[in-house]
């Protein structure tokens, strides 16, 4: 009979996989019950959508077995002789047991506390109940919701019986020189191919996977939730902080403070001009003689981006423009969805489920072909799960370049090539079309082609020779596309995802210097559509200008502004260690969430030195109720899901 039979294996190594290949099949069935038990959460959402998402389902439940199951799989490589003794045996089966049934149970839990919140639990969720009384609610939970207990019960009593199937026995005894060294060798295999399946792949470029990764796979947003299991949500949480929701003001002051939501006026036709948004790694200011005409000859300064400041005069330039986050992963959600990173980086909590606002989407709407280009392999920061959440059609990326020659060995497609492509697949696409470039080279370790070795300017940093090549790029790439139909009837938005690290000139060390970056709206056809304002701007501001200049005439929802409408307040807003910082005027005030830390010049103070904050005491309180304003604006509206015009 069947349930007498036992699979014996004598190779250690294959009764370990098949352990995790044991705990893998629970996964999928909490998977299953999860849509089962909630499928009128996912109306939208039919059979065959959820039996594709069980394949990539797998990525994220692998992730988590070998993470919750490192005791078991240390205990079981360690290349001794004893580990098939009978009572190392049993040790070995408590643990595995112990260990996913804790698992399982939270999977089984979100079954029913997935109604409530419509997100996988995250670790949040424990501190949230770290001092309620545990043992009630659990009370409560199991009389309430008693299939889910039956269920868990069920499912160890199968995990306890396919496991006693899988039945190891001493292998025949071999030489000890062979037998140890062979088995450590394979424990250093294991180790290295358990790293990969925790990091959800070997590139070093690829980001270890977090729960917006799951964005990849799916159709709709809630469908990450298929994907995702929660020990994985539990675990890529822990460290991180969920927001609070706050209420500095009622909700009528709060609106009449500051709003994200946006009524354009019905003034002109809406017009179909192509957008092209160039995204350049590490460009800080002060690499940028146009941004500093007043060093250019001092002090051995020289400008590393000639052709950038070549296309300033013909640009529309907002002299105070500012980066909403200090990494590469935060500039995507700034520039395309107006939404920075606060605390955390945008994609890495749990909001990134969340409807969002999108540039990409919204020109979707109106006939747009819309695509991302970014020269690394295609799972790079999870940027092609970024996009397919905002609803960008294609995605181009190193796999779709599909040329190794032309690969810089450590990072992706060099940038002078992949420009090339762009402006050549920019050519076959129907107008209007919205393309989003993201370059790469000019990211540690800062290497140029060899071709250009001692032609380019190296400065007193190696991060400055990186972005003299892509500023040469970016040249060739523009000379190209001026060739181009489509190009006089584009904008072109020209800024960096951050700038870059380290920095060379003090004033650019300084908490502003440090979020210095570019941002440029170059119209070739447009030739009104230029000029230097001394305002601010940041990067949230580049989708509603953007949706301005087109004359976009429908509700939308943007953390930022129309730099198009001179009537509106200027200001721009990142978090800094700690701090939110928001800049007004030639003001810079630093606020902690309760209190002013400080109130800056930053515009004559450039090294920070004065705080103002006793001295300007009304203009103290009118930036900290704006401040507030925001943060109340952001925090609850990322936890009611309400980022989108009702």
């Amino acid at each position: 009979m069947l349930a007498d039979k036992k699979i014996i294996w004598q190779n250690v190594h294959v009764a370990l996989g098949l352990y995790l290949s044991l705990a893998m099949l629970l996964y999928t069935i909490t998977r299953i019950l999860f849509f089962v038990f909630n499928r009128d959460m996912f109306e939208a959402t039919t059979i065959a959508d959820f039996s594709y998402l069980l394949l990539p389902g797998l990525r994220f439940d692998l992730s988590t077995v070998l993470y919750t199951n490192l005791l078991f799989m240390a205990l079981m490589l360690l290349p001794f002789r004893f580990r098939y003794n009978t009572g190392y045996r049993r040790l070995l089966k408590y643990i595995f047991i112990v260990t996913n049934s804790i698992a399982l149970s939270a999977n089984l839990i979100d079954i029913v506390y997935y109604r409530f919140t419509l997100r996988r639990t995250t670790w949040s969720v424990l501190q949230e109940f770290a001092n309620e009384n545990g043992g009630a609610l659990a009370g409560s939970f199991i009389v309430d919701f008693w299939y889910i207990p039956l269920l868990w019960f069920l499912l160890i009593a199968f995990m306890v019986w396919l496991y006693d199937k899988i039945k190891m026995q001493s292998p025949p005894r071999v030489s000890s020189w062979v037998y140890y060294p062979a088995h450590t060798a394979v424990m250093a295999l294991v180790v290295f191919l358990s790293i990969g399946g925790m990091r959800g792949g070997f590139a070093h470029s690829t980001r270890p996977i977090t729960l917006s990764n799951a964005g990849e796979y799916v159709k709709r947003p809630n469908e990450m939730y298929l994907v995702l299991n929660t020990p994985f949500s539990m675990l890529r949480t822990i460290g991180k902080t969920n927001y609070n929701k706050v209420s500095y003001f009622d909700e009528q002051q709060l609106d009449s403070i500051y709003s994200p939501l946006h009524t354009p006026a019905d003034t002109a036709a809406f017009r179909k001009k192509n957008v092209v948004i160039i995204v350049l790694e590490s460009f800080g200011k002060e690499v940028m003689g146009g941004y500093n005409p007043d060093r250019i000859g001092k002090d051995g300064y020289q400008s590393y981006t000639p052709f950038l400041d070549q296309l300033m005069p013909d640009s529309k330039v907002y002299w105070h423009s500012f980066a909403s986050g200090r990494k590469s992963i935060d500039a995507l959600p700034s520039i395309l969805t107006s939404i920075p990173s606060i605390q955390e980086p945008f994609v890495l909590t749990p909001y990134a489920s969340n409807d969002l606002p999108s540039l990409p989407r919204t020109l979707n709407a109106e006939g747009y072909h819309t695509a991302f280009f970014h020269g690394a392999p295609n799972g790079s920061m999870g940027f092609k799960a970024f996009m397919n959440l905002i609803g960008t059609k294609e995605y181009y990326g190193k796999d779709e370049y599909n040329n190794d020659a032309d690969f810089d060995g450590m990072w992706g497609i060099w940038d002078e090539e992949f420009l090339q492509f762009t402006a050549d697949k920019l050519n076959t696409f129907k107008e209007p079309f919205l393309g989003t470039v993201f370059t790469l080279s000019s990211h540690h370790p800062y290497k140029v082609p060899e071709r250009y070795e001692g032609k380019l300017k190296k400065g007193p940093l190696p991060l400055f020779q990186g972005i003299n090549y892509t500023d040469m790029a970016l040249q060739k790439f523009f000379e190209k596309a001026s060739k181009m139909p489509w190009y006089k009837n584009t904008l072109f938005v020209i800024t960096a995802d951050h700038a870059g690290a380290p920095r060379h000139y003090p004033e650019y060390n300084t908490d502003w210097g440090a979020f210095s970056i570019p941002i440029i709206f170059y119209a070739p056809g447009d030739p009104a559509f230029k000029g230097t304002e001394q305002r601010i701007v940041q990067q949230l501001d580049i989708m509603p200008t953007v949706l301005s200049y087109l004359n976009y005439n429908k509700p939308y929802f943007s953390f930022g502004k129309n730099m198009l409408d001179n009537s509106v307040q200027d200001f721009a807003v990142n978090y800094n260690a700690g701090v939110y910082q928001w800049f007004e005027g030639d003001l810079l005030l630093q606020f902690d969430g309760s209190k002013t830390i400080a109130l800056y010049n930053y515009q004559q103070d450039i090294m920070l030195k004065q705080d103002l904050q006793d001295s300007l005491p009304e203009k103290r309180q009118q930036m900290e109720n704006r401040v507030k304003a925001f943060i109340q604006q952001y925090n609850n509206r990322m936890i009611e899901n309400k980022l989108l015009v009702e």
